[in-house]
């Protein structure tokens, strides 16, 4: 996913530290001085604490379930086709965690099967200052939503938020086209990339319930 990824648009995953409190600064002493010019990291409880995203999506959806995303990106050197297995593979009150296992196929190479990765997405964090939680929900600071469109995946069909951007690569400029559901784990129904250099298409091909 990430040429994969620099073919996807990333949503913003936010990342909170724990251990500010008593325990941390025990820690710090035992470890002995502080070095010179040292400034603790600024509170953040003065932040609003907001909904995840992420985690009111996954949410929805019972423990197990499973997205598939097949993906084919044609350039010069022929077509990559990835397919990206996503799980949910645990749900509390705190957090949901998402495994995620990519597959590559290149055309005249053996496919690679990567190992699985795991994804913790909390369910509340702090927005942080100068930022609005729509901003957040985009796909991409640069994205904007251009319509809505009813679209089929996989026997069903869904309503649809259409959005377009621009992102630059290595290879130039790139126009993207999302089309995104929050009836769908993951929220991606279908991402096109046309770039100077390559084009992509994925798309949801297969939901599999738990069991």
């Amino acid at each position: 996913m990430r040429t994969a990824r620099s073919t996807r648009a990333a949503l913003p995953i936010l990342i909170l530290f724990a251990g500010c409190g008593s325990e941390s600064r025990s820690s710090y002493t035992s470890q002995g001085p502080l070095p010179p010019g040292y400034v603790a990291p600024a509170s953040t409880k003065h932040l609003r604490l907001v909904d995840h995203p992420e985690y009111v999506n996954w949410s929805r959806f019972p423990v197990g379930i499973i997205v598939v995303r097949k993906k084919e990106v044609t350039n010069n050197f022929g077509t990559v086709r990835v397919t990206t297995t996503l799980r949910l593979a645990e749900k509390t009150a705190d957090k949901v965690i998402i495994e995620s296992q990519v597959t590559v196929d290149r055309s005249g190479e053996s496919v690679v099967e990567n190992p699985p990765q795991r994804f913790n997405f909390p369910a509340t964090f702090r927005l942080p200052d100068g930022m609005k939680l729509q901003q957040f929900s985009l796909p991409s600071l640069k994205a904007r939503q251009v319509g809505e469109e009813s679209r089929s995946a996989c026997g069903r069909e869904y309503k649809t938020e259409v959005f377009t951007w621009d992102e630059v690569n290595e290879a130039g400029p790139m126009a993207v086209k999302l089309w995104r559901t929050d009836d769908i784990p993951g929220r991606m129904l279908r991402q096109e990339i046309n770039g100077h250099m390559h084009a992509s298409v994925e798309e949801i091909v297969e939901i599999r319930e738990p069991g």
